[in-house]
């Protein structure tokens, strides 16, 4: 295949994907169909399942491809030579809060909830593409942390959750409450980020 037409397919993939998140995030999974996709992204229905052999497949190609970034930086986090442990788990962090609150992608999480009880592949492509690789690049530098000293022992499966759960929460009140005019009065994400980052340096600094 010559590499300007492999290009030219990544690219469009790329293009359906994040068309096709936007129309899943407004309109929910059931209110989307592949002919509203095809509509919206531009193309001919039967183009569409070309790329994607039916709405289901859609959807978990947008939950798992829309994390592949989040997902990569966190493991070049781990690896950057240049960062203290704390830096590493402040840009790490800094990189959670922005994948799960000023993306398109990151918006999906209400809509896997939903969706994930009726169809299973959903929540195990979810898991499996993003919480597993970002739980363990976290669950890796606070490991390294440990090891160098930085850090003082802890059990890190409690410290994943610590990490990771007021974010999804934040995500999920912010999203509920999309609508109202107040939002960012009641769920300031600078603030609400700042302080908790600070408090998960701080219980990583504690010595006994």
């Amino acid at each position: 295949m010559p590499l300007g037409k492999e290009k030219s397919q990544v690219t469009r993939r790329e293009d359906i994907l994040a068309q096709a998140t936007d129309a899943f995030v407004t309109h929910g999974y059931a209110g989307t169909s592949m002919a509203d996709l095809a509509r919206v992204i531009g193309i001919q229905k039967a183009s569409l399942y070309h790329h994607f052999p039916s709405k289901q497949a859609l959807f978990i190609a947008c939950v798992t491809e829309g994390y592949d970034g989040a997902v990569r930086a966190l493991t070049a986090l781990r690896q950057d030579a240049t960062l203290s442990d704390p830096e590493r788990i402040r840009a790490a962090m800094d990189e959670i809060y922005r994948i799960n609150l000023t993306t398109a992608a990151g918006r999906m999480a209400p809509l896997i909830a939903e969706v994930a009880p009726t169809i299973p592949e959903v929540a195990v492509a979810f898991h499996g593409g993003f919480i597993s690789n970002t739980y363990a690049a976290v669950t890796g530098m606070i490991e390294d942390g440990i090891a160098r000293g930085s850090f003082a022992p802890i059990d890190t499966l409690g410290m994943q959750h610590l990490i990771f759960g007021p974010v999804i929460t934040l995500a999920l009140c912010r999203e509920m409450t999309a609508r109202f005019p107040d939002r960012d009065a009641i769920y300031p994400v600078d603030r609400i980020r700042e302080s908790h980052i600070d408090l998960i340096l701080r219980l990583l600094a504690m010595k006994d």
